[in-house]
Order: structure tokens, then sequence, then C-alpha cells
């Protein structure tokens, strides 16, 4: 097979600069902040109510899920190793539940993401009171009723003029994030 590796390089050259281009005409906003004791998102009624204190938004977001203090953290540590030795043995898309990487760091953030759609279901994920196939923390599931205080924090993408960001700019934006604040749980956004 015969391919023109010269001008490959040259479309993804043009691409990336393309991509630099709009990701200069991306102001990052703040959009809330919602703080909350461990023994209150256990309650979905009380969750919910915090949630909504969230504002929806049609933009991408970038949230962050941290600890307000990092002295329960070897303890979370501990825990999360413990339910994971024994998940690990249940039955993949059964009763297995998808939990996020453990990084191994020693963070107050638990968790940076990305949402572009319903990003009050995926905070209920990391929460452990929604599901179990989407890749999460999944807190309530493992964290034996541990006390402790948690941040989270929304950050608003707006492009020039309102326009749509793409998918792949939020990720390159939350890789950023991730990098700086090397969360004890999840992955770098998939590119």
């Amino acid at each position: 097979m015969k391919l023109d590796t010269v001008d490959i390089l040259g479309q993804s050259e043009k691409f990336l600069l393309k991509a630099a281009r709009q990701i200069s005409k991306i102001t990052i906003n703040p959009l809330a902040e919602v703080s909350f004791h461990s023994s209150e998102f256990r309650n979905k009624v009380i969750l919910k109510d915090y949630s909504d204190k969230i504002p929806q938004s049609k933009r991408p977001l970038i949230y962050i899920i941290s600890l307000q203090t990092k002295a329960v953290l070897p303890a979370l540590i501990r825990n999360f190793e413990e339910y994971h030795r024994t998940n690990i043995q249940r039955t993949k898309n059964v009763d297995r539940v998808n939990l996020a990487r453990h990084n191994k760091t020693a963070s107050k953030v638990l968790y940076v993401g990305s949402s572009t759609t319903d990003f009050r279901t995926r905070i209920k994920n990391h929460l452990g009171t929604e599901g179990i196939r989407t890749y999460s923390m999944h807190l309530c599931k493992w964290d034996n009723g541990l006390d402790y205080n948690l941040n989270i924090s929304a950050f608003e993408l707006i492009g020039e003029n309102t326009e749509k960001i793409d998918r792949f700019l939020v990720e390159i934006i939350e890789q950023q994030f991730w990098e700086e604040l090397r969360p004890v749980f999840g992955k770098k956004s998939g590119l």
C-alpha cells in the first residue's frame, strides 16, 4: 500500500494548528461549587437537593471532586483497596462495579472529569448512588460509612460566539486539569 506520509503529517499539523486556534478562543468560568458531608450523599433525597444547586448548563463542564481535608485519605484508600480485591472477583457485566482507576497519588483531589451531557447523573455515579456499569468512583459502595466532607467544583467551557466546542477539545482541557491536580482516581481523558 502506498501512502503519502508527508501529506498525512502536513494534514496532522494543520489539524493541530486549527485546534490550538479554537482552544485560544475558549474561556473557562467557574459555574458552581457544592460542599457536603459524606452522610448526605448516601441519602438520595438530600443528594438531589445538593445536585440541584449545581445549575444545568448546555455547555461542556470540567468538574473536580475533592476532599476538604487529606486526613481521611489513608482510610479511604484502604477501604477502596479492600473493596477492589473482592469486586474484581465478581462477574463482569453482572455484579462487578466498574471502578475508576486508583492512581496511588496523595492528593486531596479525588477525581477530575468532564461532561458534555448529564452532569448531575455523572456525579451520582461517582458518589455511588446511581448505576454500576459506568466507570466511576462509586464512593458509597466502598467508603464504609467513613466520615468526611467533599467539594464538587464545576467549570464551564465557553466558546467564542457561543460556538459549540468539540469533544476532543474538552478532553485536551480536561487533561491539563488532570496534570495540574493529579487526582487519586480516574484516568486522563480518552485521547
